[in-house]
């Protein structure tokens, strides 16, 4: 068990800080973008469609972006009251939250052999991403359950487990399209059994629902689902202004976008189409450097060490490269916190351990620091404003740059 090495206290002050938890984000902040969810799932019920269709969760409105599947999924408890559903959603991101801490310390080094110095270390790595843990809860939102997946099926694979892999995989991809990223690095990696098996189960999952809603209304669901999906991935890089990743960081550069602060963000003025174009060579360029280092397309990894490798880089550049993401979505930087902070333990004393911190610190300052639970909001809007949060995971891929595992199985020989 994850916990089993700490003592009764620590245990005692672990339920306290989740009872806590639970109070804040399912008592005193009920509206959620999981209102979005169920509102979709009532729709589908009821024999309407759930897209291009504006959903309210207390006073704001947004529309439903995932698929037809996870609308059904949710019919037990789609006319559930809303502390019902809430307090489901929080205990299965729990569950999910208790099974990365789990994995995350099967891809431990060997030598890392006490398990509390494993424990500290996720400790230490959920802590890094601490903020957009609290993001996802606060707003019911769907990360963790996305990376739990990412990381479950990628785990599995490597114990030869390659049916469930692919399955996890497809339930994941199918629900929201972001984890095909994982797919690609499947194939990458020569795992063309795992990759082959999880688009087949793609495929099915597209069919699923028709066995509960009708074949026809599935067709027409998934239609109008594809016609959403299109619609955002052709809107205005404008539409990502106030965001985080690429997609926002790059027009802030190179475009007037809305000035806030009485500060002037970019440094050439130059028109959308140019923008567009630079987005695009960044975005191409990063996946090339991503391509670079995990070496050889088609070569399997050689142990658990180069395995986290591989799903950090990944995970960390999925949220800078897909447009229209949320800064909750940053919570895909815990497999790259995991990495780099087990990478910084075995670092042998004699190694200047100084300037290895100096990424990660900088990472942690912009990225968890920034939270408006530590510094107000204002200053927090400050820091979103100029994109501290993207800046922040690229100083971190600059630390796996410098950690490839190449560079870093020497020094643990």
């Amino acid at each position: 068990m994850i916990f089993s090495g700490l003592n009764k206290a620590y245990k005692i002050l672990f339920v306290i800080l989740l009872l806590g938890l639970y109070v804040v984000v399912c008592i005193n902040n009920p509206n959620k973008d999981f209102d979005i969810f169920i509102g979709a799932s009532q729709l589908v019920q009821a024999g309407k469609t759930c897209y291009e269709v504006w959903l309210h969760s207390g006073s704001s409105g947004l529309k439903y972006f995932y698929s037809p599947l996870f609308a059904v999924i949710l019919f037990p408890i789609n006319h559930s009251p809303q502390i019902v559903y809430n307090s489901v959603w929080f205990v299965f991101n729990l569950f999910f939250l208790w099974r990365l801490c789990v994995i995350l310390q099967y891809f431990l080094p060997e030598s890392t052999k006490q398990i509390k110095n494993k424990q500290w270390l996720i400790a230490l790595s959920i802590l890094a991403v601490s903020r957009f843990v609290f993001d996802n809860l606060q707003l019911g939102q769907m990360n963790i359950f996305l990376v739990w997946g990412s990381l479950e099926a990628w785990h599995l694979n490597l114990k030869n487990q390659k049916i469930a892999a692919a399955a996890i995989l497809a339930l994941i991809i199918n629900i929201k399209l972001i984890p095909l990223a994982i797919l690609v690095l499947f194939i990458y990696k020569g795992e063309f059994k795992t990759a082959v098996l999880t688009i087949m189960f793609v495929l099915v999952s597209l069919f699923l629902p028709g066995f509960i809603i009708g074949f026809d209304f599935n067709f027409v669901l998934l239609g109008d689902w594809q016609k959403s999906i299109l619609s955002t991935n052709n809107s205005s890089i404008l539409d990502d202004y106030g965001r985080q990743s690429l997609s926002a960081f790059i027009p802030a550069l190179f475009m007037d976008t809305p000035i806030q602060f009485n500060l002037k963000r970019n440094v050439l003025s130059l028109d959308p189409s140019t923008v567009k174009l630079i987005l695009s060579c960044v975005r191409l360029g990063l996946l090339l450097l991503v391509a670079l280092l995990l070496g050889k397309p088609f070569k399997s990894v050689k142990n658990k060490h180069e395995a986290l490798y591989a799903l950090a880089l990944v995970c960390l550049c999925t949220p800078l490269i897909f447009p229209h993401q949320g800064k909750y979505a940053f919570f895909y930087l815990l497999p790259a916190y995991t990495y780099v902070i087990s990478s910084l333990d075995q670092i042998p004393k004699k190694t200047s351990l100084g300037r290895q911190l100096i990424l990660p610190a900088l990472s942690f300052i912009l990225l968890t620091l920034s939270t408006d639970g530590l510094i107000g909001r204002y200053l927090s809007d400050y820091c979103e404003y100029l994109n501290f949060i993207t800046i922040g995971s690229l100083f971190l891929v600059g630390q796996l740059i410098i950690f490839r595992p190449s560079k870093i199985n020497p020094l643990l020989d």
